[in-house]
């Protein structure tokens, strides 16, 4: 830690000393009547009474513009109006044609709301060339309300159109609105923003955002409650046991108007979609995304803990949690105050969590305090975790968390804290920073994932990314390092990790990504005194052709953000008792305007020492078809078979199999078709995604919300 803590003091202030101003705008809302023309071929001149304002900055490339892009905004006291007029000499990527589907693949433009300034909940509205939209909210990570937008293409731009219903926002009031306009350009990664300042490095950063005058105050507005009412239907074959039907609720009734309680009766969750499943090799827990509404609903409230270069912990992993039968949340804000808690009450057990957050108006300091507790029959934890961060928004970046686990599983108290501490130093094109750490060999919480308890040492990273200009045959290239070293409570080398990575994006969106370096685990896992301390590195090389663009919050390129990438990747090295060679073989293929193919082949050979092989392989196949602006389907075929790789010499090898014996393999078959009105819902499934193997049957899912629409 201390060569980081030398280089911090002495990049320090060069860093500062070249940060400048930051331009602050403002702008006065104007009233428009009548509303202009939603039409973006419409006449111009029904936009006359709307403010315009000018795109000028690039944050991405911290550099002039080098596109026009003019945004006009005007309300009638129930809708905002929103025009982006953009020219574009780039070929325009719009492959996606249903909203809320493949965010982050196509040229887009968006305008951020905070009706409550720096405090208050925060509202993105984006819409691609063709109309295609998204949306999100801090409010609520399913935040799915019902609003308009269009497009349309000309020679050398586009044109799109918004109208957003004020009410579908929630504020307090008191703290006046704050606005910013965004256009980003995928095949070059400009990202044109309307307020900014030269240090800045996010385009959503609030603190940079421009003051907008003139709008209402949304405590005026009373919030509605919202009940999702569904049936199901599910029809199987009588062995599955899926002949069944039943009802269901999610609730959210108001308290104030940034507050709401939160119920979820005889929750379904059958309609998972996202298929996680991977074979990529770990010597750890593996984590998946949540998709449960109950619990994606409170997301943003939990393990909001800073830190640099570190392992996997988090205190709360809500995947890890059985569906309950119930469950009860109250989540919401009040000024810089942020908090929630929920109750989970499934068949035999109770989990629970409450969170509080503090964030200083200047967004530059913030608090946040966390509990979880698991009850089952013979399980009980508890675990309190605090943490203080300070981010001044254009080049320091530093935290501190202490954590204590308590319960039936933790058998020595002293041995079940955590204890964390780091800073770093960052530019748009430049990071370096690195955290010391403890974490007791009992801090291993039943709702959580320790990827690595008993470890003391630390962590460095430091990345570094050189953009070229528009006649360069490069896009951007990079450079990245990561180095940690942990020792356990006996003294001896836990863990090190040494790794380098280039990385190269051309201006045709082929990225070539190297990694080169080693990693070593000691065996700690029930190993008796012949411990071993264990390689599990992977070094290779990895190419993507229609790469993604360059990501602000890693430095390098954005790897998959294209909608139809193809990658060829391979890594090699010594992982446990032998060497693993590991291919992952990718392409997704347009299959006419609405529809696309794709199709992976992994797979992961490893020669043990001994002279015997595991060998494990990963196929899916699966097709998608935008019906319509609110609705698609999807089908997809997957199979895992054979040995996975061991780490360890003395752990039996694991056969990824359905059926007792031989490793005969798992397949997986599914189809899911969503159709979504403004207070509706259908599902029609066969399968469920995310399951190793699906047990045949069919589902038939319509949901109905009273009230306020999904997410709000």
């Amino acid at each position: 830690m201390r060569p980081a803590l030398i280089l911090a003091a002495f990049l320090c202030p060069l860093l500062w000393a070249s940060n400048a101003s930051a331009r602050t705008e403002s702008l006065g809302m104007p009233k428009v009547a009548p509303p202009p023309s939603i039409d973006p071929r419409g006449a111009l001149s029904t936009w006359k009474d709307a403010a315009t304002v000018m795109l000028p900055w690039d944050v991405q490339h911290q550099a002039k513009a080098t596109e026009l892009t003019t945004a006009r905004i005007g309300t009638d006291g129930t809708y905002i109006y929103v025009r982006f007029d953009v020219k574009q000499r780039e070929q325009l990527l719009a492959q996606q044609h249903t909203n809320n589907v493949g965010d982050g693949t196509d040229d887009e433009v968006w305008i951020d709301l905070w009706p409550n300034g720096n405090d208050g909940f925060y509202y993105q509205f984006a819409a691609t060339s063709n109309g295609t939209h998204f949306q999100y909210s801090s409010e609520n990570s399913a935040y799915e309300p019902t609003w308009e937008s269009r497009g349309t293409v000309y020679d050398d731009g586009f044109t799109v159109t918004m109208k957003i219903p004020i009410d579908i926002m929630r504020g307090v009031g008191g703290g006046g609105w704050k606005t910013q306009f965004v256009r980003i350009v995928r095949s070059t990664g400009e990202r044109q923003i309307w307020s900014y300042g030269s240090a800045q490095t996010d385009s959503d950063d609030v603190r940079y955002a421009g003051i907008l005058s003139g709008m209402k105050t949304l405590s005026a507005l009373r919030p509605q409650p919202r009940i999702g009412l569904y049936t199901l239907g599910e029809v199987g074959s009588r062995a599955s046991g899926l002949n069944t039907s039943r009802l269901g609720a999610d609730v959210a009734i108001p308290v104030t108007s940034t507050a709401s309680f939160v119920a979820t009766l005889h929750p379904d969750f059958s309609n998972v979609e996202v298929d996680q499943q991977t074979i990529a090799p770990t010597a750890f827990q593996r984590s998946f995304n949540e998709v449960r509404p109950f619990f994606t609903q409170l997301g943003n409230y939990f393990n909001n803990f800073d830190c640099i270069a570190c392992p996997g912990s988090s205190e709360l992993y809500s995947p890890g949690i059985p569906t309950p039968r119930a469950g009860y949340a109250l989540e919401g804000k009040q000024g810089p105050i942020s908090f929630a808690g929920f109750d989970a009450l499934g068949s035999g057990r109770n989990d629970a969590a409450q969170s509080l957050g503090y964030q200083t108006p200047d967004y530059r300091w913030r608090f946040s305090a966390q509990r979880v507790t698991a009850d089952t029959a013979s399980v009980h934890d508890d675990i309190e975790t605090t943490g203080l961060s300070f981010n001044d928004g254009k080049h320091v970046d530093a935290h501190v968390n202490y954590g204590s686990d308590s319960g039936s599983n933790v058998l020595i108290a002293n041995q079940a804290q955590r204890y964390d501490a780091g800073m770093g130093l960052y530019s748009n094109t430049f990071a370096i920073g690195g955290s010391i750490r403890k974490i007791g060999l009992y801090y291993n919480p039943a709702d959580g994932i320790i990827q690595h308890p008993d470890v003391a040492g630390y962590s460095f990273t430091a990345n570094k990314i050189w953009l070229f200009g528009d006649t360069a045959k490069l896009n951007s290239a990079g450079i990245s390092g990561y180095v940690d070293r942990y020792h356990n409570m006996s003294g001896m080398l836990d863990q090190t990790d040494s790794n380098v990575t280039f990385d190269a994006l051309t201006k045709s969106r082929i990225d070539v990504q190297v990694i080169l370096g080693s990693s070593y685990l000691l065996q700690n896992f029930s190993c008796s005194a012949a411990c071993v301390f264990t390689p599990i590195s992977q070094s290779g090389v990895s190419v993507t052709w229609h790469s993604g663009t360059f990501n602000s919050s890693t430095k390098f390129p954005d790897h998959g953000s294209s909608a139809t990438p193809t990658n060829f990747t391979y890594r090699t090295g010594r992982f446990g008792p032998g060497r693993l060679d590991t291919w992952f073989r990718s392409t997704t293929i347009r299959a006419g305007m609405r529809g696309s193919i794709s199709f992976e082949l992994d797979s992961a050979h490893q020669a043990l020492d001994g002279g015997a092989t595991n060998v494990e392989w990963l196929e899916r196949l699966g097709y998608t078809y935008a019906t319509g602006t609110d609705s698609s389907l999807a089908v997809g075929v997957r199979r895992i078979i054979g040995t996975a790789p061991e780490v360890f010499a003395a752990a039996p090898p694991s056969c990824t199999s359905v059926a007792a014996g031989p490793c005969t393999g798992a397949w997986n078959l599914s189809f899911a078709y969503h159709h979504r009105t403004p207070h509706d819902e259908l599902f029609f499934a066969y399968g469920d995604a995310s399951q190793l193997s699906t047990v045949p049957g069919y589902i038939v899912k319509l949901i109905h919300y009273f009230g306020a629409e999904k997410g709000t």
